[in-house]
């Protein structure tokens, strides 16, 4: 069965500049009218290469088609999602190079992440767009980390629990959404607060990856640590009195009551 394409790139069959149609019909035929040059199934998500046509008919959900008989993976299967890594994949690459860097950028199999290598500052990016089990995660942030200095993850939507691990063992973690045709990064907290801003504001050094709000993230981290390890500490201290009181005074038995006589 055919499956609406409603995704294309207009920078050619191996373009990365990534589109997806609105649900209006006058928008769409907006949108067609301002990408004059057309439209292209990219090769760089997994397409064809081929060209796109746009259909925004009245009454009818707008979307693409090729133009004539061709075999393309999207005919048949979603792809979203592989746009959506194409578009993270532009941003992040557009990031990088503004800053001079040279990155290696490569999808990983079998899921929608991205792996990003920095050699010039031993730095590495993982995004990861879809669910990633705790064990998976842990198994792909040892491997990287092997391999470079830093290593930063940036989570999309379906990918917040794997965050949370993050939060939970390092004090911070940072979401990413899409914002136009950028980035948006999400600073998390460990008292649920989320600082966004955008990729630009960001920067990637010798240190690792900065971004505005992540060191009071992990000064609230530390903090809270510390709160606990006082409390713990408070905890023993009234059990140890407590314990110590009963060797000190040991619980007298209390006679047996005799009966009354008949």
């Amino acid at each position: 069965m055919s499956i609406e394409l409603r995704w294309a790139v207009t920078d050619g069959p191996a373009g990365t500049a990534a589109v997806t149609l609105p649900e209006d019909g006058t928008a769409a035929r907006v949108l067609g009218l301002d990408r004059s040059g057309g439209f292209w199934c990219s090769r760089e998500a997994g397409g064809c290469g081929g060209r796109l046509v746009l259909e925004a008919r009245d009454g009818a959900r707008p979307h693409f088609r090729h133009s004539g008989d061709v075999r393309c993976a999207f005919t048949a299967a979603d792809a979203g999602p592989a746009y959506e890594l194409l578009r993270h994949r532009r941003a992040l690459g557009a990031w990088l190079a503004a800053q001079g860097f040279r990155p290696v950028l490569e999808e990983v199999p079998g899921t929608s992440g991205l792996h990003v290598v920095v050699a010039e500052v031993s730095c590495a990016l993982a995004v990861q767009l879809s669910p990633l089990p705790d064990t998976a995660w842990r198994e792909r942030d040892d491997r990287y980390r092997r391999q470079v200095r830093h290593v930063t993850w940036l989570y999309g939507p379906a990918a917040e629990s794997a965050g949370d691990t993050e939060l939970a063992v390092r004090g911070v973690a940072y979401a990413v959404r899409r914002h136009n045709t950028g980035l948006l990064v999400g600073v998390r907290d460990v008292d649920g607060g989320t600082r966004w801003v955008r990729l630009g504001a960001c920067r990637l050094t010798a240190d690792g990856f900065e971004a505005p709000g992540a060191a009071e993230a992990r000064a609230l981290h530390a903090c809270r640590a510390a709160d606990r390890q006082e409390a713990a500490r408070r905890a023993a201290r009234c059990a140890e009195r407590a314990a110590q009181g009963a060797r000190e005074h040991p619980r007298v038995e209390a006679p047996p009551v005799l009966p009354f006589p008949a």
